[in-house]
Order: structure tokens, then C-alpha cells, then sequence
């Protein structure tokens, strides 16, 4: 089993503003663990608090209050040990790189800024230029090559020395199609090859979709939801479903599916009309669909089509932001004993 790799209770951070004079509260309260070998995602629109709570955890900023860890070590007391042990891709490309040197070169500088084995170095650049697909262009000034493969570039630099864990703040959002696509399989990539723990930050809902295994929803330096999106589907009720259409639905016994305990409703829509379809809203609709078939089978249900319905991301999104706004409450993970909102480890 998985241990976790990052653990944070309470964690507040302000910001002094000049015009207003107000403090601006950036991390509200945040609790969160982060399991060792996941890809994690913070999902939030700007401003939600993602970036900052990113920097607290990489040991660039120090919290307000709220206690944690990364690896072990304290992010008020180790911050500097962290730093060293933990890599961040900003959300620009451009950001650590040198356009006076060239590709290769600026592996190498930075190999020596991170204290590489000077045995080492030759061998870990290659491989790196090797693995992100980099070798042709190492001989390149970085304003030469595409954005796409210029993120590459920071990330390769960023996996130099091996680091446990990467943050990657928002690392599609200055590409093209093209280059968003290739940089989200190489997410993918380092992980599964290198067991890398990877936390990304995006505003891009189906990307958080795709890559991660737990996503937490933030909104005003707020979890307002984190889990798995299927767990979110069923914190937020937004099940999966199914609608048949076909003859002898206005006769089927729909108790026959609702005593079902994965079975949330099972009604004929509009009611009673002969024409209508049955939409059936169930739990894990897959696992279940051969059984919810025979059942309409059984009873003398003659289907002429049927149509499935999945919540994607976007539409949990949208739930927990507008259930977070009408209540001021938090929607899955639970509530920590200040009030915040809290995000376990997966499974």
C-alpha cells in the first residue's frame, strides 16, 4: 500500500494588497494528503489558489498557519531540504531557460545549478534528451524549437536529478494542440516509468480528467471536492445513465430495478405516456448493465434503442462550485476540524 508522500492539516495563506488594504486569503484552510506514485490534480479557474498551494508544497512559501509535511520533512523547519528534493515546472516554458545556449547546453547547466556527479551528467543528459524525444534538437537555440518541445526542454531539466516528486503548474497552457497533447503523454510516461508522484496544477477540466487518479476542486483558496471522479460522481449524485426506448415500458414493473441497491431511480419519462423512454440512473452503470438488460427482457420490455449518459468532469466541476456558493460548505473529502476542507489519500 501506497504511503503518503505529502501530508498538509490547515494550511492558511494571505497576501497583503496594496489598493484595498485588505488581506487576500490565497489558501483557506486546506487539508490534503498525496499518496506516493499518483498523479494528483488541482483543478480550479485562475485564481483559485492552485499556484500557491503548489509553492507551499515545493518549499517556496512559507504558510500562515496549518502544519505539513513533504517526504517527511517539515515544510516550516525543511523548506530548503524540500526544495531540493522535489522539481517545479512553471507555467511558462521560458522560465529557467537560456536562449543564449542551446538545448544541450542548458542541460548542462543546470546539471552542474542541481550538483550532478560530473560522472553522471553525460549519461543522465542523454537520456533524457532520449527520453522526451530531444535528441534532434539539442544542438538548437530553445526560441528555435516549438513551445511544445521547449516545456519538454523544463521538464527534462527538471528530471535531471531524479526527484521523487514533480510539480507541474499548469504545463499545457501556452501550447497548441499539438504540443498539449504530446506533453500530457509524457505526464503519463514519466510516471509509469519512473514512479515519479506528480501534481499538476490546469484549468483544463478533460485534462485533469485524462491524466489523474484524484483530483481535488478548488475555489477561493478552497477544496471544495477531492477524490476519484467516480467517488465525486456520487458525492455530488451525478450518476451515470441509461434511457431505453422501446414497447412494453409502460408495463414494466420499475420496483424490479429500484430494489436494486446500485439502482438510484428508475422512472418512465414523461410519466405514463406509452411513447416515452425509461431512464434508469444507476451507480457503476457498466458493471451493471447485463443485469438492468435481462431485467427489461424478462418482463417483456422489446427494446428499440438505448442511449448512456456519463457525468464528465466538467459537469462535477460545476456541481461542487455551485453547491460550495449556495451553501458556503464543503462537497466530498470531508470537513477538518477547523472548518476546512479536506482531501485523504487515495486508495
Amino acid at each position: 500500500m501506497a504511503v503518503n508522500i505529502i501530508e498538509l492539516q490547515n494550511i492558511i495563506k494571505t497576501y497583503k494588497v496594496k489598493k484595498t488594504k485588505e488581506p487576500f486569503c490565497a489558501v483557506n484552510n486546506v487539508s490534503l494528503s498525496i499518496k506516493q506514485g499518483e498523479i494528483f490534480g488541482l483543478l480550479g479557474s485562475n485564481g483559485a489558489g492552485k499556484t500557491t498551494l503548489i509553492k507551499i508544497m515545493a518549499g517556496l512559501l512559507e504558510p500562515d498557519s496549518g502544519r505539513g509535511t513533504v517526504l517527511d520533512y517539515d515544510i516550516y523547519r525543511d523548506h530548503k531540504i524540500i526544495r531540493s528534493k522535489v522539481s517545479l515546472v512553471a507555467p511558462t516554458a521560458d522560465i529557467g531557460t537560456d536562449n543564449n545556449l542551446t538545448v544541450r547546453q542548458n542541460l548542462e547547466f543546470w546539471a552542474v545549478v542541481y550538483n550532478l556527479e560530473k560522472s553522471q551528467r553525460k549519461k543522465r543528459i542523454d537520456g533524457m534528451l532520449l527520453f522526451l524525444n530531444l535528441k534532434k534538437y539539442e544542438n538548437h537555440w530553445p526560441m528555435s524549437i516549438s513551445a511544445g518541445n521547449r516545456q519538454k526542454l523544463a521538464i527534462a531539466r527538471s528530471l535531471l536529478v531524479y526527484n521523487p516528486i514533480l510539480f507541474l503548474d499548469e504545463p499545457t497552457v501556452k501550447l497548441d494542440a499539438a504540443g498539449a497533447e504530446t506533453v500530457r503523454g509524457l505526464v503519463k510516461k514519466i510516471n509509469a516509468e519512473f514512479g515519479t508522484t506528480i501534481i499538476l496544477t490546469t484549468h483544463y477540466i478533460f485534462e485533469a480528467e485524462e491524466l489523474c487518479g484524484r483530483v481535488a476542486i478548488m475555489h477561493k483558496g478552497k477544496i471544495k471536492s477531492c477524490g476519484t471522479v467516480e467517488n465525486l460522481r456520487h458525492d455530488l449524485k451525478r450518476y451515470d445513465e441509461l434511457i431505453v426506448r422501446g414497447s412494453g415500458l409502460d408495463t414494466f414493473p420499475a420496483g424490479a430495478l429500484k430494489a436494486q441497491p446500485f439502482v438510484i431511480t428508475a422512472d418512465l419519462q414523461p410519466a405514463g405516456n406509452k411513447s416515452g423512454a425509461l431512464v434508469i440512473q444507476a451507480a457503476e452503470l457498466k458493471t451493471h448493465l447485463n443485469f438492468i438488460l435481462k431485467c427489461l427482457l424478462d418482463n417483456g420490455v422489446q427494446i428499440n434503442s438505448m442511449e448512456t449518459i456519463e457525468p464528465t468532469l466538467e459537469d462535477i466541476f460545476m456541481d461542487a462550485i455551485g453547491a460550495a456558493s449556495e451553501s458556503g460548505a464543503s462537497v466530498g473529502g470531508g470537513i477538518s476540524p477547523g472548518g476546512g476542507a479536506s482531501c485523504g489519500g487515495g486508495a
